[in-house]
């Protein structure tokens, strides 16, 4: 205990690292990203939401795919803009409130439509939930941005980086919890009822613009040419440098390689979770108290560890070495589910079960380790930022992050399609009540199946090539620790008697 206590002691603002920034404004700036999830939670839920509540039928989710790939154009401009971009308000500060606000006002068009509105033509409905689809997504790009720019200026010091970690999975926590309680937990209406949606959007709108504003005040004080404009040679940045950018680093193409995979298996698990507890578990409401239990009782232990880790070897490092366990991991999730839920007709839930207990603490000890490698991320776009600067004499913190976000959603953009197999395969091609999915009953042996590959099998895929793609990552700990005195000294933060030195 003692060692722990030392250990979070030494990631104190003392002074006397120029470095550091204080704690409160590394853990209150991941508010930026809580901010973003609030609305991109229950619009990660849009193949649910327009086909068993909107009844818009299952092709109505095709409309994902083209959204997706629109959206991931639009980040080498958005990148281009943020890098060359610079008010008497900052940098960040000001995309931080234009995304937010694209992502919380077409949302309420989106969650306040009609359900299976006989009097509107389908493609009208195509046109108008697609255009706010678009708005909300290019939002959420320019909120990734900042967030993912930001880590190169909240904190110079890498073992400080991580520690944004903590403040980002707290923050999500609760935001997560509080859409599962309202969405899936019955306790305002039932997950089908559009009632319970519109709800939860005018909460989670006002939620996610405190966030924001939150997070806008802790980055105040970086958020200034000091920290973000470090070589006046470096020249305008433009889209070109997007492309440049990904040809000539090679730790981006692993990086890329890396959170891509799991960014696909993520998508695809997150939209077909809710059908294991709805039915393999046959009870849909124990999603909402898994997510609020599980957080707590598996996710703050387990992301504490990590972080501490992180700190002590590299944020590359424990990424790379988590990418094995959680591989293992969800393999064993699968065969768990095959012996304690097998497929079962007969199956109806009555109580709460020695098996159903088991599938629910696999499942949840495999989420818990997704709050590390998750979170890492972010700080490694920070280290990545300062040391692209190393290589080339370029600080183009918002290209990075976006170059990583550009491919990642390219690629992701599959997993609608993969999604619609799945339900077209299980028998839930057509279009209004016979394409939706019943709750808390086993409904076919394929659809038994195609949920556990979903939910374990495609994940554990995802982190095996993570770590064949990050083997031999070269931005570790003790680099960084060099890039950093680097910048500190480019930046004129050193005391003279250190930059002579």
């Amino acid at each position: 205990m003692n060692k722990l206590k030392q250990t979070l002691l030494s990631f104190r603002n003392d002074g006397s690292d120029v470095r550091k920034n204080d704690l409160w404004r590394i853990l209150l700036f991941s508010f930026n990203y809580s901010g973003s999830a609030a609305i991109m939670i229950p619009i990660g839920k849009w193949a649910y939401y327009t086909q068993n509540v909107l009844q818009l039928g299952l092709l109505f989710s095709s409309i994902i795919l083209p959204m997706r790939i629109l959206d991931a154009v639009t980040d080498p401009l958005i990148a281009a803009l943020f890098d060359r971009y610079e008010s008497k308000h900052g940098k960040y500060r000001p995309f931080m409130l234009f995304g937010v606000l694209m992502t919380i006002i077409p949302s309420f068009a989106v969650f306040f439509y009609p359900v299976n509105p006989e009097g509107i033509p389908t493609f009208v409905s195509y046109i108008i939930l697609g255009t706010c689809y678009a708005i909300i997504t290019v939002g959420n790009t320019i909120l990734s941005t900042a967030t993912g720019a930001g880590q190169a200026i909240i904190t110079q010091d890498p073992k400080q980086r991580p520690l944004y970690s903590l403040g980002q999975t707290a923050s999500e926590a609760i935001v997560s919890a509080f859409v599962s309680i309202v969405l899936t937990s019955g306790l305002v209406g039932e997950m089908q009822d559009p009632k319970v949606w519109k709800i939860a959007i005018c909460v989670l709108s006002v939620a996610s613009l405190g966030l924001v504003l939150v997070a806008m005040k802790a980055i105040e004080t970086r958020d200034n040419p000091t920290y973000y404009s470090v070589s006046s040679h470096q020249g305008k940045t433009d889209m070109s440098e997007f492309f440049r950018l990904f040809r000539r680093s090679k730790p981006l193409r692993s990086l890329i390689a890396a959170t891509a995979s799991d960014a696909v298996a993520k998508s695809v698990r997150a939209t077909m979770a809710i059908y294991l507890f709805a039915n393999i578990i046959m009870n849909r409401g124990l999603s909402s108290a898994f997510d609020i239990i599980g957080g707590v009782i598996f996710g703050l232990p387990v992301l504490l560890f990590g972080m501490v880790s992180a700190t002590k070897k590299g944020s590359a490092v424990v990424y790379t070495k988590l990418s094995v366990v959680q591989t293992i991991i969800a393999l064993a999730g699968f065969f768990v589910c095959l012996i304690f839920l097998p497929a079962n007709p007969e199956y109806a839930y009555t109580t709460l079960t020695f098996s159903a207990i088991v599938v629910m603490l696999s499942f949840g000890f495999y989420i818990s380790t997704l709050g590390i490698s998750t979170n890492l991320v972010n700080a490694m776009i920070g280290d990545l930022s300062d040391y692209e600067y190393t290589q080339s004499g370029k600080f183009i913190p918002g290209t990075v992050s976006a170059t990583l976000t550009f491919c990642n959603k390219l690629i992701s953009s599959v997993v609608s399609v993969i999604t619609m197999g799945i339900m077209a395969f299980c028998g839930f091609g057509g279009k209004g009540a016979s394409s939706v999915v019943p709750e808390n009953c086993f409904v076919n042996y394929r659809f038994y199946y195609c949920i556990l590959i979903s939910v374990f099998i495609f994940p554990a895929i995802g982190h095996f090539i993570t770590y064949v793609a990050m083997r031999k990552y070269p931005v570790t700990g003790e680099k960084m620790n060099e890039v950093s005195m680097q910048l500190a000294n480019e930046r004129g933060l050193l005391p003279e008697e250190n930059v002579t030195k």
